[in-house]
């Protein structure tokens, strides 16, 4: 026996939905860039906050020319990361999902090794351990810096993304890490290598992991 038909919208609902979708019109793309900006201004001033409440740059007994150059490894790192997570590039899908997971697995191995390099030609008395200063105020002060940036970048790149939104997702939390770690570079002067990888190198797999999981739920259209 057939079953009756299914009763379809009435012409009164179709009306309201309609008359709902034109009092309510899509936002454009120069007012989601604008709100966009607008959130990562005031996410990164947020983040420069903390940074200068914790103290702000802490030279100790470093020389100049390596905060300069492990500084300049942090910035390019980021840099890169952006250009690369937070731009979509020419192709409206993004970057190839190859590009994206080779970043997220090169850019903590080279941030490390540039660290430990770097250190090692310019002063290698930095390399000694630190009783008492496992890492775990950079860790804290690492986290607590990239969470308003990976803020800023879900919100700039929401609804984005329709094919590989984790891996992007992932990409922006390792953006979000590598800028916040550049200004805890400069407050920390310790380059022991345990120390490193807590405080240093651990944020940027954590700030990927929530960034992956955000990207999921955020950045598909």
């Amino acid at each position: 026996m057939t079953p009756p038909p299914q009763p379809g919208p009435t012409p009164d609902l179709k009306r309201r939905v309609l008359a709902a979708v034109q009092t309510e019109p899509a936002p454009t793309q120069s007012a989601v860039r604008q709100r966009g900006w607008l959130t990562f201004f005031i996410c990164a001033t947020i983040a420069l906050a903390i940074f200068a409440e914790a103290g702000g740059v802490r030279p100790y007994d470093r020389p100049g020319l390596l905060i300069v150059w492990t500084c300049v490894g942090w910035i390019v790192a980021a840099s890169a990361a952006a250009a690369l997570g937070v731009a979509r590039g020419r192709s409206m899908l993004g970057r190839s999902t190859r590009s994206l997971v080779l970043l997220i697995v090169a850019l903590p191995l080279a941030l490390l090794a540039w660290k430990i390099g770097v250190t090692v030609l310019l002063d290698p008395q930095m390399l000694a351990p630190w009783p008492g200063r496992p890492g775990f105020r950079c860790l804290g002060l690492s986290l607590a810096m990239a969470a308003p940036l990976l803020v800023a970048f879900i919100v700039m790149r929401r609804r984005s993304d329709p094919v590989h939104p984790g891996i992007a997702g992932a990409v922006l939390g390792i953006t979000a890490g590598v800028a916040a770690g550049t200004l805890v570079d400069l407050w920390c002067p310790i380059a022991y290598l345990p120390h490193v990888l807590l405080g240093h190198i651990l944020p940027l797999l954590a700030v990927a992991s929530v960034g992956a999981w955000a990207g999921r739920r955020l950045l598909p259209p």
